[in-house]
């Protein structure tokens, strides 16, 4: 693989990250200026618009990313782009009038606490714009213009981040404040996308084309429906079980918990085009299995990590009733930890042409999801969301874990590791309760000997990394 492939796929890596870890940011901003019941609200709102964000794309960015470089010339191409965008922002205007009109419907039928106007009104917009970007950021990764992908993808989210401290904090405008702050950004960014689209394609709908995309896209949109609603379809049911301010007690111990999902979209952004352009050659599977164990190090690492330090984390940026949400993070990180395994295993499933049989097991987990979250929430409450989570993502692994070809899968390996993930912080905050400086300096001792031993039993090959990630000069992995 050529050193300028792998440079490029970790800039755009660096621009999905950075956009998250600045998301991540603003949690302790969050906490402070909104209640626990105002923030239960905005992630339940956006557990929703997430379902309608995949609904909305129909899984189109990932034809773009597949079909791009398999255009017969240039003309097929930029028709390739114009014809998906276009194709994008005409379905989703008519999927925002429908939103409109039968979202208060939906909620007065299923006693949602919370109202049409404005939240999920505001909600509903923003989505639709952030829908609209998707296919600009997937123009500059097949343009391998990662400078540009960086600067789009930042400048959104950081202007974003700004108007919320701005309207929040500055002006006290609250829960209100955080909507229309995305608003704001998110319309001027429209027309850069729309300007974009038109210098860099055919500005016309091919609609033999996009009934091509779709028929490919599809099968891949229950299986993407499926995996979100085992993630998300825990706070849907919380919220008719539990109080708002319990709902986002447990949204912001979730949110710590999935910012592993910043190494896992790291790793994910990095490795995808390296597997899908190795998988024919004669040493894929040495490639394979060593970039499958730097993905299980990593993921563990930050596991452990996330993990350990969460009572400091909450210490630190939460107050009030926020803070007992720590409690709740190393049983969480269990689900975070399978699916970041499961998204590997994925992409491995999809180069063989098995897609089919990922939205499959996809669906049956969201299956059991849903009925394991309806038999333990009304008994256990957010403990009987984790356990929901983890099993049916557990569900799914088994069954990628034997669909897929790797020589070596380490799966004891990774059992023991889940289990000091889980276990070496809360024996530690049950058993030490230091201030916060002293405890930080021995948990981070703890870590770096949990690093230490990841390495060592996954056997990580230090000059592999070195040599084809580092090095000026990369020939082949």
């Amino acid at each position: 693989m050529s050193e300028k492939l792998v440079k490029t796929t970790i800039y755009y890596s660096i621009g999905e990250i950075v956009p998250r870890i600045i998301s991540f940011l603003l949690l302790p901003i969050l906490t402070k200026y909104l209640s626990a019941d105002e923030y239960g609200i905005v992630s339940y709102t956006n557990s929703v618009m997430t379902f309608v964000f995949v609904i909305a794309t129909l899984s189109l960015n990932t034809f773009v990313l597949r079909h791009y470089y398999s255009s017969k010339d240039e003309k097929s191409r930029r028709e390739l782009i114009g014809s998906v965008f276009l194709f994008i922002f005409g379905f989703n205007c008519i999927l925002i009038l429908f939103q409109m009109l039968f979202f208060p419907m939906l909620i007065d039928f299923f006693n949602v606490n919370i109202p049409f106007k404005p939240y999920f009104q505001l909600a509903i917009l923003n989505n639709f714009f952030d829908v609209i970007s998707i296919i600009p950021l997937v123009l500059y990764r097949v343009k391998e213009n990662a400078k540009g992908f960086l600067m789009l993808s930042l400048s959104r989210t950081l202007l974003q981040f700004l108007m919320v401290y701005i309207l929040v904090v500055v002006y006290n405008q609250g829960l209100l404040g955080s909507y229309y702050a995305r608003l704001v950004v998110n319309i001027p960014f429209m027309f850069i996308y729309f300007y974009m689209i038109y210098k860099n394609s055919i500005f016309r709908i091919n609609f033999k084309l996009i009934k091509e995309a779709l028929h490919f896209t599809l099968p891949i949109l229950p299986g993407s429906l499926a995996f979100l609603f085992v993630s998300l379809s825990d706070r849907v049911i919380l919220e008719r079980y539990i109080s708002l301010d319990q709902l986002g007690i447990f949204s912001v111990a979730i949110t710590l918990a999935t910012v592993l999902n910043i190494v896992i979209q790291a790793l994910y952004k990095t490795f995808e085009p390296i597997l899908f352009k190795e998988y024919f050659n004669e040493n894929f599977q040495e490639t394979n299995l060593k970039l499958y164990k730097i993905y299980l190090v990593a993921i563990f690492i930050g596991a452990f990590g996330a993990s350990i330090f969460s009572k400091e984390f909450f210490i630190i940026a939460t107050s009030g009733a926020f803070r007992e949400g720590y409690k709740l993070v190393p049983l969480f990180i269990v689900s975070v930890v399978i699916a970041g395994i499961n998204t590997y295993l994925n992409v491995l499933m999809i180069a063989n042409k098995k897609q089919k049989m990922v939205s499959v097991v996809s669906i049956i987990s969201a299956i059991i999801s849903v009925v394991l979250n309806l038999i333990f929430i009304p008994f256990y409450g957010c403990y009987g969301a984790i356990i929901a989570s983890a099993v049916s993502f557990l569900f799914s692994n088994v069954i990628f874990q034997y669909n897929t070809v790797i020589k070596k899968k380490y799966i004891i390996t990774q059992f023991l590791l889940m289990l000091l993930v889980v276990i070496v912080p809360i024996i530690y905050d049950s058993l030490f309760d230091f201030k916060v400086l002293p405890n930080i300096a021995i948990k981070t001792f703890i870590s770096l000997l949990f690093v230490a031993l990841s390495f060592k039993i996954l056997n990580i090959d230090l000059n592999f990394i070195k040599t084809k990630f580092f090095n000026k000069k990369i020939n082949q992995i």
